[in-house]
């Protein structure tokens, strides 16, 4: 009862430190109270003489004429310039995940879907980046299910050579990736 009495006054008291039992307790002193630091007093000097009920005016050196407020400019980007180089055929590299071979295919924009495995693939749009920019081409296709009754297809967008991970085709057996817009 004694040792567990000491023990008590000894936390009570900060910034000391002993041992019991083979161990070693530190108390930790606790943190010195924060003061503000002083504000220096308003003096009658600084403030302008108002009588009471009217407003101060600032001083005006040099009166500018009104000017019509401005709108402020719309919270959007501006437009890109879109100087893709269009194209007429896209050719896509097929990895088939079953096996693992690999083929390409050709399929003109705006034509019939091409069939690959079990899979039709129609291709709206293919274009190449100007020459004077880094090199890359971007697809829009349509990849749907080749059978008569799937109506919503698996995946519609755009795919980009320079990003082949970024379009994942449903759970199909084949992958596709740009190879380039001619």
């Amino acid at each position: 009862m004694r040792a567990s009495a000491a023990a008590l006054a000894l936390l009570l008291i900060p910034g000391l430190a002993w041992a019991q039992n083979g161990q070693s307790v530190i108390v930790i002193p606790p943190a010195p109270p924060q003061t503000l630091p002083a504000v220096p007093p308003v003096s009658s000097q600084t403030l302008p003489s108002v009588p009471p009920g009217q407003v101060a005016q600032p001083a005006q050196s040099n009166p500018q004429p009104a000017q019509p407020a401005q709108p402020a400019p719309p919270d959007v980007a501006p437009p890109l310039p879109n100087d893709w180089v269009p194209g007429q055929t896209a050719t896509l590299g097929v990895l088939n995940e079953v096996d693992g071979s690999t083929s390409q295919i050709s399929a003109a924009v705006g034509a019939q879907p091409v069939k690959v495995g079990d899979l039709l693939v129609s291709v709206q749009a293919c274009a190449n980046r100007p020459p004077n920019e880094l090199p890359d081409t971007a697809v829009f296709l349509t990849v749907q299910s080749a059978d008569a009754g799937a109506t919503a297809p698996l995946f519609r967008g755009w795919m980009l050579r320079s990003a082949p991970g970024a379009a994942i085709v449903g759970d199909a057996a084949e992958s596709f990736r740009v190879m380039g817009c001619s």
